[in-house]
């Protein structure tokens, strides 16, 4: 387990911080991951499904959050700058950081699960089956959920007017 941290951590944290918008309830959710993760590390039955399996926990630690209103969501605020990833040079990032900001705006104004749907899907690269998995939801259902938030970005960028 202690091999996964430096090459999961940053998945996990960047997953938490999309669902919760801020550092600390991110960090907090992380750490609880790995903790109920370290916890049922015997139960994980194939190794090569550990980053689905990570997210799936994050997912139900910030819905147990949810629940319990530990977690006061106050509605969306910005993704912060310094958001752990790849370094760019500073001309090439500005222009992409402004597009990155839009899309993101965009993003967080879709429904929790359609939200949810896009960042694995577009973000984690995950396949529709291990979207499901790590929310729990049919694959029918993540299929549906993403063509939905695909329309609606769509609709926002402008694109495809007569289809919204």
């Amino acid at each position: 387990m202690e091999d996964l941290l430096p090459e999961y951590v940053p998945r996990v944290y960047r997953y938490a911080l999309r669902l919760t918008h801020d550092h600390h309830v991110a960090e907090d959710i992380v750490q609880e991951t790995f903790l109920r993760a370290w916890r049922s590390r015997r139960r994980l039955r194939n190794p090569q499904s550990v980053r689905v399996w990570l997210l799936r926990i994050a997912t139900n630690v910030w819905r147990d959050r949810l629940r319990s209103r530990a977690c006061h969501h106050t509605g969306v605020r910005p993704l912060p700058d310094d958001v752990p990833g790849t370094v760019q040079e500073p001309g090439e990032a500005m222009a992409e950081r402004e597009t990155l900001r839009e899309v993101l705006r965009m993003m967080d104004s879709l429904p929790p699960r359609q939200r949810q749907v896009l960042y694995l899907s577009a973000v984690e690269a995950m396949r529709l089956d291990e979207v499901a998995q790590v929310l729990e939801i049919t694959s029918q259902a993540a299929k549906a959920s993403l063509s939905l938030a695909r329309k609606a970005m769509r609709c926002q960028f402008g694109t495809f007017e007569q289809q919204c």
